[in-house]
């Protein structure tokens, strides 16, 4: 299991399995502790979002270059659509992480081989831009506005941030080594990201959009890098990372 989504019920958990062997995206009944459903997926990789009112989940297709739409029904998948960002591999594209913007019917899709974020019409399943970043891209958080995009830019060490409204990257905030996983508060005031390679979290406050913290997470000191910092989640209260 690579990734987790939760449904806007909080009912559900859907859960996409990456690697070796059959992939798959399952759907997890979180109360019961039970899994209500597991479907085959060609190919997977990280992004997972679930509609605003819970009916479809946008899935990351990895290295076949699209984004794969579940429809669900009485608790179980079933394959509505595709989202082509391009021909599949060999073709370098391989989607990564995704956000969703359904206000505007539009998807968020950053990818990891040839470094870019794509831009998506949910309605018309056509790519309406592509903005290259300086290395590879892991995932993407809107603020709760809608108005920023974040973007963590694995293989560049910094958080890219697109201005979703003019449609431009709007600027950088240089964090640690490997930035991956993304949290924010409710109000969007705080940006907790997770530096895999350095054992820590960066605090970005977002309205100086600058580091002002820097929490070490190593399991002991002189710990390997890489040893932890792989996602990040925040309590309903905001006061437990």
């Amino acid at each position: 299991p690579l990734n987790i989504a939760i449904s806007p019920s909080k009912k559900l958990a859907a859960i996409t399995n990456n690697g070796e062997s059959d992939q798959t995206i399952q759907l997890v009944d979180i109360d019961k502790e039970v899994i209500l459903d597991s479907i085959i997926i060609r190919k997977a990789w990280l992004g997972l979002v679930f509609s605003d009112n819970g009916k479809y989940l946008y899935a990351s297709g990895g290295n076949d270059n699209l984004i794969v739409r579940f429809a669900i029904n009485n608790n179980r998948l079933s394959v509505y659509d595709s989202i082509i960002v391009g021909k599949p591999w060999p073709i370098k594209i391989s989607v990564t992480g995704i956000a969703l913007d359904e206000s505007k019917n539009r998807l968020y899709v950053v990818t990891k081989e040839n470094n870019s974020l794509y831009v998506l019409d949910t309605q018309t399943k056509k790519v309406v831009s592509r903005y290259p970043l300086d290395g590879e891209g892991y995932t993407c958080l809107l603020s709760p506005n809608h108005k920023l995009l974040y973007i963590s830019c694995w293989g560049c060490d910094k958080i890219v941030l697109f201005d979703t409204e003019k449609q431009i990257i709007s600027g950088s905030v240089t964090v640690g080594d490997n930035p991956n996983d993304l949290c924010i508060t409710g109000k969007g005031e705080y940006l907790y990201v997770a530096n895999a390679n350095d054992n820590s979290v960066s605090v970005i406050d977002t309205k100086q959009q600058k580091v002002i913290e820097t929490l070490k997470s190593a399991l002991y000191p002189g710990s390997p890098s890489g040893s932890t910092t792989n996602s990040v989640a925040l309590s309903s209260d905001e006061k437990t990372l």
